[in-house]
């Protein structure tokens, strides 16, 4: 919005997540811890609920895939220390691309430990394979990772927090 040459943009999913929505396949919303700040005072009790009656099957937090991530990273780091190796990490897609495109030499040093909305979508997908995840988040950038061919059982869409309350708005749902 602040970019004066428009500069920055995303494409918005919230069409292909309807169509995913009334195809009859379990749809699963998997949230940032952040959700709360940015709706008020609605608890992660009511966001779930509000967004279940969206139409999503479950709601899922994805603490829990930060959980996985950070053990997975800190196995990674240990054996880099051990044999002098400098690591970065890999849950940013923004700065996962940043190095792809800028500084490619340091690609060796970036850990290959899934973020962890893929963490969450892999869980979801190997309890049922037909599950089709949706993030939500604050950062557009996720949006380029669900993009990212090389990344195995991510999550399918990726939305930010803007475009959830939109669908909210759209569909008369209340937080309250």
């Amino acid at each position: 919005v602040s970019c004066p040459f428009g500069a920055i943009t995303d494409r918005s999913n919230i069409v292909a997540v309807i169509e995913a929505l009334k195809s009859g396949e379990p749809v699963v919303a998997t949230f940032a811890p952040a959700i709360e700040g940015h709706f008020g005072d609605a608890n992660v009790g009511q966001l779930k609920a509000a967004i279940r009656k969206l139409g999503f099957t479950d709601v899922v937090e994805v603490s829990l895939g930060a959980d996985a991530t950070a053990w997975h990273e800190a196995q990674e780091l240990k054996e880099a220390a051990e044999s002098n190796r400098k690591m970065t990490t890999s849950c940013c897609p923004a700065f996962v691309n940043m190095i792809k495109q800028h500084f490619p030499q340091l690609l060796d040093n970036m850990s290959t430990t899934v973020s962890p909305m893929c963490a969450v979508s892999r869980m979801l997908k190997r309890e049922n394979p037909e599950t089709v995840t949706v993030f939500i988040g604050p950062c557009i950038a996720k949006k380029s990772e669900t993009l990212d061919l090389n990344i195995k059982d991510n999550a399918d869409y990726a939305m930010t927090f803007g475009e959830i309350r939109a669908m909210m708005r759209a569909k008369g749902v209340d937080l309250e």
